[in-house]
């Protein structure tokens, strides 16, 4: 199954200039969009601190959501698509392990965690993620598992870094208070 909806996908890779061009770009920097809804809870999310500290954390999330993928992928290698299938196949090939998709953990760890703190900007980014992990799937580099697999990552490092939030407020605290010192904030 996880396959047949790769193909449905990646099917239409390489036949428009303009979607291939737009997916190689979400595909490739994607993960850089994720800078809008980080600075929009910055520096205009609602309960000014507690906005800039979910910020923060998000950061965090991703962090840890990358050191789970790197654990996995030392456990579990699934080859890419393009390893098992002929595919069409828009961006260089890749060795490291297809699942988890890095590119989906990071996107949806930040994503998930803001939305823990706020919907409406939550929403904008898990659009973000979305379009970044069908993109992921669209160039070849990505079967719809390793970005689900990704998404549920995000989620779970987000969920953790969440519960952790007091223990981490002295850190955050400080960090805030530096990005007012340089004018940050």
């Amino acid at each position: 199954m996880d396959y047949s909806i790769f193909q449905i996908i990646n099917q239409f890779a390489d036949k428009s200039g303009i979607l291939d061009n737009l997916m190689i770009g979400l595909a490739k920097y994607g993960v850089l969009l994720m800078a809008l809804p980080l600075l929009v809870l910055w520096f205009w999310g609602e309960d000014g601190d507690k906005a800039k500290k979910a910020a923060l954390l998000s950061l965090l999330s991703m962090a840890v959501a990358l050191l789970i993928n790197q654990v996995i992928g030392h456990l579990y290698f699934r080859p890419r698509p393009f390893a098992a299938h002929e595919v069409n196949l828009l961006l260089d090939k890749s060795t490291d392990p297809s699942f988890p998709s890095d590119h989906s953990a990071f996107v949806f760890a930040i994503a998930w965690l803001i939305m823990l703190k706020d919907r409406c900007i939550g929403i904008f980014a898990l659009a973000i993620g979305i379009l970044v992990g069908i993109s992921r799937i669209f160039v070849g580099l990505h079967y719809p598992g390793d970005v689900l697999g990704g998404m549920f990552i995000g989620l779970i490092s987000a969920l953790l870094v969440w519960k952790a939030r007091k223990i981490l407020d002295p850190v955050t605290s400080f960090l805030i208070g530096v990005a007012r010192k340089s004018k940050l904030a």
